[in-house]
C-alpha cells in the first residue's frame, strides 16, 4: 500500500515537472546586459588614437587628447 502512495507521488511529480517544462513556466531568463548601457562613451586621441573614456580626455579645438603633452602636440599630421 505505501508502496503504491510512493509511486503515485512520484508520476504525479515527474508530471508535473514535465507540464512545466513544456509550458515554459520557469522563471525567465535576464537578458544579458548590453556594453551601451554600462560603458561610458570611449574618444580617441587625435595624436596617439588610444580610445580613453570621454570624461578623462583633455579637449582643445574639437579634438580630444589621451594627455596634457598630446594636446599641446597637437592632431598627428599624416604620414607620421
Amino acid at each position: 500500500m505505501l508502496g503504491r502512495i510512493l509511486i503515485i507521488m512520484a508520476l504525479v511529480f515527474v508530471g508535473f515537472w514535465l507540464l512545466r517544462q513544456t509550458l515554459g513556466l520557469r522563471k525567465p531568463k535576464q537578458p544579458p546586459a548590453t556594453k551601451d548601457k554600462d560603458s561610458p562613451a570611449l574618444v580617441n586621441c587625435a595624436h596617439c588614437g588610444v580610445h580613453l573614456p570621454k570624461s578623462e580626455a583633455y579637449w582643445r579645438e574639437g579634438h580630444s587628447y589621451c594627455s596634457l603633452t598630446h594636446r599641446n602636440l597637437g592632431p598627428r599630421q599624416k604620414g607620421q
